[in-house]
């Protein structure tokens, strides 16, 4: 719809620009030429306000309009036209379905624009991709992943730290909020949760050689409630000490790392910080069916300390 809108104000301006220098639409005129002329402009000025309508405030902006078309044409007539207009506005609810998945892609591609940045272009891109995060959680609802982006984006100043050295895990972001640790309290940060993984490093040598060190794994299950609410998890850790070794190349905002059997990975570089999102960085199987998953999402996320 938010298209449309674009549509419709070039119809509108086409209208307002043939009616100035026409006779005025079919139908009685019971008021002065200037009555018309005001009611014309108020359309203009009305019209301005909702081509930048967003989720929070198209519906008072829609309406706004669709009573300034309806006194246009009670003062000036009409041939038919601005009625369309005011029936294609409809009730002026706003298709938030539509205007989330708009948001979302929005938002892949202005990350996509932020990984690739330059030195040149990068404080731009930057704020770009926080407003189109901004813009999806004011359509799409409030994400607490999608707001600790943002917070992680900071002021778009790009000030990194030497990569070279040790960098620790310190958080698993989510965009569900959930209770590992069965305490009544539900986090997006799952690591915060879980009584493992604490000394997870990467290291990156000087040569573009590095090494990610794995010290603990593991294995989470998940009891459903009987209401069906929520689950109680459980989380058994144990003590691991394997490697993997690689090489890497930087870019302004991002680590490209090849993995010694192959794989590619792509973190995100923010101040202190690397990131990666990885799909079933999450899962937790149900321990009444041996089969059910819980299977989501997660940030990684690594600091120097």
């Amino acid at each position: 719809m938010i298209k449309n809108v674009h549509v419709l104000f070039i119809c509108v301006v086409c209208l307002l620009l043939y009616n100035c220098d026409n006779e005025p639409y079919e139908g009685e005129i019971i008021l002065p030429d200037n009555a018309c002329e005001l009611a014309m402009l108020n359309v203009s000025e009305a019209l301005t306000s909702f081509s930048s309508a967003s989720g929070v405030n198209y519906n008072m902006l829609c309406q706004a309009y669709k009573d300034a078309l309806q006194n246009q044409i009670d003062i000036c007539g009409d041939d038919g036209s601005l009625q369309t207009l005011i029936q294609d506005l409809g009730d002026c609810i706003l298709n938030t379905e539509n205007l989330c998945e708009d948001a979302e892609a929005a938002t892949i591609v202005a990350q996509s624009a932020y990984e690739n940045a330059t030195a040149d272009n990068f404080e731009d891109v930057c704020n770009n991709y926080k407003d189109a995060l901004e813009y999806q959680i004011t359509v799409c609802g409030d994400s607490d992943f999608l707001q600790d982006i943002i917070v992680q984006l900071d002021d778009c100043r790009p000030e990194f730290v030497d990569l070279i050295g040790v960098w620790t895990l310190v958080g698993w972001n989510t965009d569900m909020a959930r209770d590992i640790n069965n305490d009544g309290i539900v986090t997006n940060n799952y690591l915060e949760e879980i009584d493992c993984y604490t000394n997870e490093t990467i290291e990156f040598n000087a040569n573009g050689t590095g090494a990610f060190y794995y010290r603990s794994e593991a294995q989470i299950t998940y009891t459903p409630n009987s209401d069906g609410s929520d689950e109680d998890f459980f989380v058994s850790c144990s003590e691991i000490n394997e490697s993997l070794n690689f090489t890497w190349s930087e870019t302004i905002n991002t680590v490209e790392i090849i993995t010694e059997n192959g794989i590619a990975l792509s973190y995100l570089r923010n101040g202190n910080s690397l990131n990666i999102g990885i799909d079933d960085g999450f899962v937790a199987t149900n321990t009444i069916d041996g089969e059910s998953m819980i299977i989501e999402r997660v940030i990684f996320v690594y600091v120097k300390l």
